[in-house]
């Protein structure tokens, strides 16, 4: 009897254990469908990849967000730089790449500071990023991609795994208090 209260929480441990293990393993692997079965990665990785630019361009990184990356100040020194390379003698008459500069910073910097919308949408669109995103996650092999995730998450997954032996253990020793 009071091997019951050992052996089922032993049990119910292993098994919640063990079954989120197999869970987070089965959403990486098979790599290739067996039997009908492939992990999810593998299987949705395009569909993930799609998700995931929308996701990133929605909410993240889109024109907007770059657009307030380049203030008056960057764009200032890019002028300074970019003036400071030109080798024509005129750029050189005392005033003259200050008037450019000035020019330049009231063509391109709008009332807020930054770069103007309208530019940014000239060169860059919001669909840019999303293709960016989804094109380097369906380039990845599934190797790599996994190694990623698990990377980035991968405390969490075992906090999961370790989460389903705590589980198992309760009801294992809710069940021995039952029989």
């Amino acid at each position: 009897m009071v091997l019951n209260y050992i052996l089922f929480p032993a049990i119910g441990c292993a098994v919640g254990t063990l079954t989120n293990y197999i869970a987070i393993k089965l959403l990486f692997r098979p790599r290739r469908k067996i039997l009908g079965i492939q992990g999810l990665l593998p299987k949705r990785k395009n569909e993930i990849a799609e998700r995931t630019g929308v996701l990133i361009n929605d909410y993240l990184v889109n024109v907007e967000e770059i657009r307030k990356k380049i203030d008056r100040n960057k764009i200032e020194e890019a002028l300074e730089r970019y003036l400071n390379n030109i080798k024509y003698p005129i750029i050189n008459i005392p005033g003259i790449k200050y008037t450019l500069k000035m020019i330049g910073i009231t063509i391109l910097v709008d009332r807020d500071g930054y770069i103007k919308r309208k530019i940014v949408k000239n060169i860059l669109h919001d669909e840019m990023i999303a293709d960016i995103v989804r094109k380097k996650i369906t380039e990845f092999d599934l190797v790599t991609l996994e190694r990623l995730i698990k990377r980035a998450s991968g405390p969490e997954l075992r906090f999961i795994i370790f989460t389903g032996g705590i589980l198992g253990f309760i009801i294992g020793l809710i069940e021995s208090f039952l029989i």
